[in-house]
């Protein structure tokens, strides 16, 4: 483990040398910008489809967005943690880390969708109708950790953003949307999880576009690509979610239905108030 960790330092260290020396090249902030403007017709793609899975890698987004996502999902971590210091059952425990593995597993298998590109499980709703909003946070965002730690998804600089996306907007959207219909545990399973990707997707092309705009198009994409491809593919990969994670939840409630009736964490917990 300390050696990919090293290895992500290594990687970083040589990524940031590299575009030290690009801003020393002799080129004019006009060709750079004209060159970076004509991204969607070159590489924009290219971009978008390695973070077609949200795992935003360094080097893409401004360093405003960059800290603003950092600035954001600790606060979202804080209150988590808050959250779960105070309410946490000790029969959560066994069910968080089950399903953080569960879930870690199920993000390593990818499934088909249009254009040759593949998508996979995000998770956010599954954790959050098991566990509540702030448990979802927790579990999505370890999950993110150790992704981006030891297997390179998603850059280390990054790392803020790929937590606020998939773990903060995830499971807020998952618990919002699945309240409406909880009393139909198939129907708001399905919304849940389909909305919680495809709202991680629309704030992932929204820090691309700002960034873009913010760094005068040397970071990002513009956004007249960024959202048009992050939400046509994630409409399509949220559908592959929303059947999984259904799936999941419906055997849960079939042969285990008291997992599904343990105490949530709720977002009233961080701030002291009852469930």
């Amino acid at each position: 483990m300390i050696f990919f960790f090293l290895f992500r330092i290594k990687s970083l260290f040589f990524l940031l040398r590299g575009a030290n020396e690009h801003r020393r090249c002799e080129v004019s902030d006009e060709e750079r910008k004209k060159k970076k403007r004509d991204l969607p017709k070159t590489l924009s793609n290219t971009f978008i489809i390695k973070s077609i899975t949200m795992h935003i890698p360094d080097g893409l987004m401004s360093p405003i967005v960059l800290a603003l996502g950092w600035i954001a999902a600790l606060a979202g971590l804080a209150l988590s943690v808050r959250a779960a210091e105070r309410k946490l059952d000790e029969r959560q425990i066994p069910l968080m880390a089950v399903l953080a593995a569960g879930i870690f597993v199920a993000q390593m298998l990818n499934f088909p969708i249009f254009g040759g590109t593949t998508g996979h499980l995000l998770g956010a709703a599954l954790a959050v109708i098991m566990l509540g909003p702030l448990g979802g946070i927790l579990v999505l965002s370890v999950i993110l950790i150790i992704q981006c730690l030891f297997f390179g998804d998603g850059g280390i600089t990054s790392l803020g953003l790929n937590i606020l996306n998939m773990a903060v907007v995830g499971s807020i959207t998952a618990h919002f949307a699945n309240a409406p219909f909880r009393k139909n545990v198939i129907a708001s399973t399905l919304f849940a999880s389909w909305l919680s990707v495809v709202a991680a997707a629309f704030a992932c092309a929204v820090e691309l576009a700002l960034s873009d705009i913010l760094s005068g198009g040397v970071f990002g994409i513009i956004a007249s690509v960024a959202f048009p491809t992050m939400l046509s593919y994630h409409v399509v990969i949220g559908i592959g979610e929303a059947l999984i994670t259904t799936s999941v939840i419906f055997y849960t409630a079939q042969v285990r239905p008291e997992v599904l009736d343990m105490r949530k964490i709720s977002l009233k917990d961080a701030f002291g108030g009852s469930a």
